[in-house]
């Protein structure tokens, strides 16, 4: 997750409505290129759709989004914000709205 100055989670500007919206932006940006290129390709060159499904496969399962929700949970987990912002916020793919803000009052504790 990305802090901000004051070592607080970031919910405003794209991270309201992802949770990880640069990841989004290059999985985005190799589908971009694969598809103006696609014209061009032959034989082979077409392999350079590995390029966009292994940035994927990367991010989202290797070392970007397992490693930062990882180190999310270890610096906030304990945060009942920041629990109901992973939630609520989608993952990669940005929501079509902005999800609800955490309101105190929507958190229940549980106390065993």
């Amino acid at each position: 997750m990305p802090m901000s100055a004051s070592g607080r989670f970031i919910t405003s500007g794209l991270w309201a409505y992802s949770r990880h919206p640069n990841y989004f932006g290059e999985i985005t940006m190799w589908v971009g290129i694969c598809i103006s290129s696609s014209g061009c390709f032959h034989g082979f060159e077409w392999l350079a759709w590995l390029s966009p499904l292994t940035t994927w496969v990367l991010l989202l399962k290797v070392s970007g989004v397992p490693a930062l929700e990882a180190k999310g949970q270890q610096t906030w987990g304990e945060d009942p914000a920041y629990n109901w912002y992973l939630e609520h916020t989608p993952c990669i793919i940005p929501a079509t709205k902005r999800p609800p803000a955490f309101q105190a009052t929507d958190y229940v504790a549980i106390v065993a």
